[in-house]
């Protein structure tokens, strides 16, 4: 019974000290991981792979994708997404994925969270001509033409 006990606890302590090893995902597994969630139109999962700061951008794409229809849904889900090309220099990482339904090279800035790869996002990454709104300046405001003489009151 004591070799019993002293095997029950060998394993346990093996499982303890193993599941305490768990490797963190590459910037390239983060990529994907990602890509599959928005391909799914799980934007749930995707937002896990992303920054706090790209909530919003999520959310954004994800009324995009609601204004999908059935037949682009399905093209996108069926696109094969591979890596083909990935930079890491320290805590920022870029990885090129090739898109097989766009057939178009997407580049995905990485920033390292708490440890963790996470997708960075910019409204200017999904909306190709965003410009971001102006902070009101008034140093910026037109001024008053001074060659016109003021209007005359009657």
């Amino acid at each position: 019974m004591t070799n019993y006990l002293r095997i029950l606890t060998l394993v346990l302590l093996t499982g303890v000290l193993l599941s305490g090893c768990k490797q963190r995902a590459t910037p390239q597994e983060v990529a994907l991981e990602f890509m599959h969630a928005i391909q799914e139109s799980n934007f749930e999962q995707a937002r896990e792979y992303a920054t706090k700061e790209s909530q919003q951008v999520i959310q954004l794409y994800s009324f995009f994708d609601a204004r999908r229809n059935e037949a682009e849904r399905e093209k996108i889900r069926n696109a094969r997404i591979e890596v083909i090309d990935s930079q890491e220099n320290g805590d920022k990482a870029t990885v090129t994925v090739l898109n097989s339904s766009s057939k178009q090279k997407e580049m995905l800035q990485l920033v390292k969270e708490h440890g963790q790869w996470k997708i960075s996002l910019t409204f200017e990454s999904i909306i190709p001509n965003y410009i971001p709104p102006a902070s009101f300046d008034s140093s910026t405001m037109m001024q008053p033409d001074t060659l016109m003489p003021p209007a005359q009151v009657k």
